[in-house]
């Protein structure tokens, strides 16, 4: 037997018996509504942790996504990003935003005002709403702490719920 064909015949083989199954996983995606958006294997490439269970075992590390205790999930990728979807959920509460509104120009830290209806004097605002902007210039530890805290605890906003997905290292 000539070596060559055999081995031409095996990669012939391959090929189809690859193509067939790439050919199945693809109609068993798109059975089950699948996208490209879709997480998968999210648990073998991150870690889970409350919101509530405190800065410090989030710092250095990097988000991937923000789940709501109703299941919603949206996905970040900068601890700014984590800041604004949970401030936009407070906010989308009347009674919250309310109190958040009342807050401004209330709440400083050291050196600048944390919430203020003006973004000057702040070195990276985040714009939550028309007039008011909150600061967010800080180590991913403080920012937690500021946004836990300073603000949610100030307005009796409940976060234990939330939960904050990051890429494991």
């Amino acid at each position: 037997m000539d070596i060559i064909k055999e081995l031409e015949a095996m990669r012939k083989r391959i090929i189809q018996e690859i193509n067939m199954e790439i050919d199945l996983l693809i109609e068993r995606a798109k059975s089950e509504g699948l996208t490209m958006d879709t997480p998968i294997f999210e648990e073998a490439y991150e870690s889970t942790f409350p919101l509530a269970a405190g800065s410090k075992i989030f710092k250095g590390t990097k988000p991937t996504n923000v789940i709501f205790p109703d299941g919603t999930c949206i996905h970040v990728s900068t601890w700014k990003q984590v800041v604004d979807v949970i401030m936009t959920q407070c906010l989308s509460d009347p009674i919250h935003k309310k109190r958040l509104l009342d807050l401004c120009g209330n709440i400083s830290g050291r050196k600048r005002v944390l919430l203020s209806n003006t973004s000057l004097g702040m070195r990276s605002p985040l714009l939550l709403c028309e007039h008011l902007f909150m600061e967010t210039h800080y180590d991913t530890e403080t920012l937690l702490n500021v946004l836990t805290f300073r603000i949610l605890d100030a307005i009796q906003y409940d976060y234990t719920g939330i939960q904050i997905a990051i890429r494991n290292r």
